[in-house]
């Protein structure tokens, strides 16, 4: 929940002051159906976990998941098998290089949250085929965001499958290192699809309040565990921006994921999920408005979960 004392002015203000990044980074580019969104779109949306919404911005734009999905794919691993087979196959820690490097990998990958730990999660989704894995994770995001809207957006799948090769070749080298049995394609396959997912800036902050609210949705209903609800954020707190993950933890003050589309889903942990779209990047593939918003939300409404509310 957020103090409600000036807080729709202090949102306000704080998106004024973010307007100053307006026109900074590039778009996605190397994904070419990225490359033809409004390099000037925005959105922001704020769900508080007792149902209060705060809407600012292109609220209509559906974007795709990209990264923010690995936070889903890790959910689910964990619900199919359990915190010690995820772990035995992808590491903890926070990695200084590029989210889709091959040198956090080693053995196995260094985090769940850079590609190669992601595609090692998705491997550990269970189901028949890559279409039954896929509509779990459709199933699950839909129950998580309250929404029957969310959409698979086929352009951007297949423009990106277009230009994988980088990640075909971690997920080879995967397979080589033992880290799953399954058909490499089948893998890569159900990777690009959840980042594929298409999504309004709402329906994933209301997704996100569940985890804000310990696993428990608008409707009191249970869906993910306390246990995995405090991997998954301890995970989004230290690896969740890629190598900007400390520096973003030690000014913003809450965990975090972004995504190469613009969006940022930020968990303030027993108040709110806040999800910032501008689609204008650095070169760490975070959203460089998006980022400065929540920062200056942070400081403005006190969200910091390392000081006293």
């Amino acid at each position: 929940m957020l103090n409600e004392e000036n807080i729709i002015e202090k949102i306000e203000g704080a998106i004024k002051k973010s307007e100053k990044y307006i026109g900074e980074g590039e778009v996605a580019s190397y994904i070419p159906e990225l490359a033809n969104v409004d390099p000037e779109g925005f959105a922001l949306s704020i769900v508080t976990i007792d149902g209060k919404v705060y809407e600012y911005g292109d609220l209509d734009t559906v974007f795709s998941m990209q990264s923010i999905s690995k936070i889903i794919s890790l959910t689910m691993a964990l619900m199919d098998n359990g915190k010690e087979l995820v772990f035995s196959k992808v590491g903890t820690e926070p990695t200084p290089y590029k989210f889709n490097s091959l040198i956090p990998i080693d053995d196995r990958a260094s985090n769940p949250l850079i590609n190669a730990g992601a595609i090692t999660t998705a491997s550990l989704i269970k189901g028949e085929d890559v279409d039954e894995r896929f509509e779990r994770v459709m199933s699950f995001i839909k129950k998580l965001s309250e929404s029957d809207d969310i959409k698979f957006l086929y352009k951007v799948y297949n423009s990106e499958m277009k230009t994988t090769d980088v990640n075909r070749a971690i997920t080879y080298y995967l397979k080589s290192k033992g880290i799953f049995e399954k058909s490499v394609e089948e893998v890569l396959d159900l990777y690009i699809r959840d980042c594929s997912i298409g999504i309004k800036p709402t329906e994933l902050a209301r997704l996100g309040s569940v985890f804000a609210n310990g696993g428990v949705n608008s409707k009191g209903e249970r869906l993910i565990s306390e246990d995995i609800v405090r991997i998954v954020l301890s995970q989004m707190a230290s690896c969740g921006m890629y190598e900007e993950s400390g520096q973003f933890l030690m000014e913003v003050g809450f965990p975090a994921k972004s995504g190469v589309s613009g969006a940022i889903l930020g968990i303030v942990p027993g108040r709110c999920a806040i999800v910032t779209y501008s689609p204008r990047l650095d070169d760490s593939g975070n959203s460089i408005r998006g980022k400065h918003l929540l920062d200056f939300l942070s400081d403005d409404i006190r969200l910091n979960i390392f000081l006293n509310e």
